[in-house]
């Protein structure tokens, strides 16, 4: 049996009743509406660590998605054109359509906007998004958004080391111990950051280098971590 489920922000559930399908409320706080958490909130499923929602047999594909694939049913042609949000260095959204593969600087020029030495573009919300170098970085499919960021306005990390603040841990949704995880994370044991801190429980949402008083990068060494863990595993798998 399969169930369709539509995730919307709490406050607009009513709204949806026509359409003959269970519609489900999330906070309108993030990370309410990220995988992990809409299952462990809404769904009443927690997904162990090192496991995805997937494993769980729960797929999650945003509105624009589903859109996407109706279009390519109806007209029998593969989707070419994407919808993202624009952030001015001001914070000024703008919701844009254009072509996958337009050039990121043609969607900053459309605007006026200026980008200039060490100004970061970031692809992706601005918790867990990613800088790219060159405005001839093209619009992907998977490309939400793009924020061009103020070099001054911009957050740089520290050498500064980790002062048990806390403030990591108490923010974490995934409970993990983040101050001690980061401590091996940053000596390259990576093993014992999975074996000891739960390092596969983490979800990603970015929160603990948000609120990271020493601007440690977290959430890029998490990332590095399994990224390193997972490469690992490919002589491994070669030899067996």
């Amino acid at each position: 049996m399969q169930d369709i489920i539509v995730i919307t922000a709490g406050e607009s559930v009513q709204g949806y009743g026509h359409i003959g399908a269970q519609v489900k409320g999330v906070r309108p706080a993030y990370p309410s509406a990220l995988p992990h958490m809409v299952m462990k909130d809404v769904l009443g499923q927690v997904v162990p660590a090192g496991k995805t929602c997937e494993d769980q047999g729960v797929c999650f594909i945003n509105a624009e998605a589903v859109v996407s694939i109706g279009r390519a049913f109806e007209s029998g042609q593969i989707p070419t054109s994407k919808i993202l949000t624009f952030i001015q260095k001001d914070g000024t959204p703008h919701i844009v359509e254009t072509s996958m593969g337009t050039p990121i600087g043609n969607i900053v020029a459309a605007f006026g906007e200026t980008v200039n030495e060490y100004d970061r573009i970031i692809f992706g919300g601005p918790m867990t998004g990613s800088g790219v170098y060159t405005l001839e970085h093209p619009v992907q499919p998977d490309t939400d958004s793009i924020i061009v960021l103020d070099r001054d306005k911009a957050a740089y990390v520290s050498d500064y080391p980790c002062i048990n603040c806390g403030e990591c841990v108490r923010i974490c949704p995934a409970k993990m111990q983040v101050n001690m995880l980061v401590r091996y994370l940053e000596a390259n044991q990576y093993e014992e950051a999975a074996d000891s801190y739960d390092l596969y429980s983490c979800i990603e949402c970015g929160l603990c280098s948000y609120v990271c008083v020493s601007k440690i990068p977290i959430f890029q060494y998490i990332k590095l971590a399994k990224y390193e863990m997972e490469r690992a595993k490919i002589p491994e798998a070669a030899d067996a």
